[in-house]
């Protein structure tokens, strides 16, 4: 499932290129958003694909470049380093920095025509998987963001309003009103594995497997993580 994320200040803009994409014959998730914290923060959950860009978010504001300073911020983080980029703008002086500062795929231009607009966005969906062994997750509490290596996750459970991560480091981090669904999202990994209603495991991290018993033994004495009735069978299957 590709990640796309748009960000503009114009909501039919918004819809309209939402509705373009799904045009394509490429299953994907759109997020859009017309500001900039807003945005970040979902590049920040989630592993977007492709980012398609406004220059200009407030018009109010003269000379604003907002769009050019999410991307300059953006691609500072390491993951995003050559993510497709394309700027959806109506400047013209702005291209010679785009592309040698900011690595830009391309640049359409405002009102968009929407052949050209549909193949460029195909074009970036076609780029084969980015290996996702290495990926930095990101979690907001209290008003902190906190930055876990998923391949450090050994499981997570569901407690009182809060989904508690345990990583190989024996620390414990715990994040209100995250769900197992938007978690396992988040993580986009096939080693993650649902164990019950209320907990998932990391496969790497597995010893051994008690079906019979319900639990699953962790390695290097991380402990153990029970096996929900309803799960035994998914369970068992993933470990064949």
């Amino acid at each position: 499932m590709k990640k796309i994320l748009i960000l503009d200040d114009d909501p039919a803009m918004l819809a309209h290129m939402n509705a373009l994409v799904g045009e394509l014959d490429v299953k994907s998730t759109v997020f859009a958003y017309d500001n900039v914290k807003d945005a970040y923060q979902c590049a920040m959950e989630y592993e977007i694909d492709l980012f398609l860009i406004d220059i200009i978010l407030d018009m109010r504001r003269p000379g604003d470049l907002s769009g050019l300073k999410f991307v300059d911020s953006i691609r500072k983080v390491r993951h995003y380093g050559l993510t497709p980029v394309i700027f959806v703008t109506s400047l013209q002086d702005e291209k010679l920095y785009i592309y040698e500062k900011l690595h830009c795929y391309s640049l359409i231009e405002k009102p968009l025509e929407p052949g050209r607009f549909k193949k460029l966005v195909w074009e970036c969906l076609s780029v084969p998987e980015r290996r996702k062994e290495s990926k930095t997750v990101y979690f907001r509490k209290d008003g902190v963001i906190f930055a876990v290596e998923r391949e450090d996750i050994v499981y997570a459970e569901c407690a009182n309003h809060a989904m508690n991560i345990y990583t190989r480091n024996k620390d414990m981090l715990s994040v209100p009103y995250l769900t197992l669904k938007g978690f396992l999202e988040q993580l986009d990994s096939p080693d993650m594995i649902r164990c019950s209603r209320s907990a998932i495991i990391n496969k790497t991290f597995v010893h051994n497997v008690d079906i019979s018993n319900r639990f699953i033994q962790l390695k290097n004495g991380l402990g153990r993580v029970e096996i929900g009735e309803k799960y035994k069978k998914d369970i068992r299957d993933a470990f064949q």
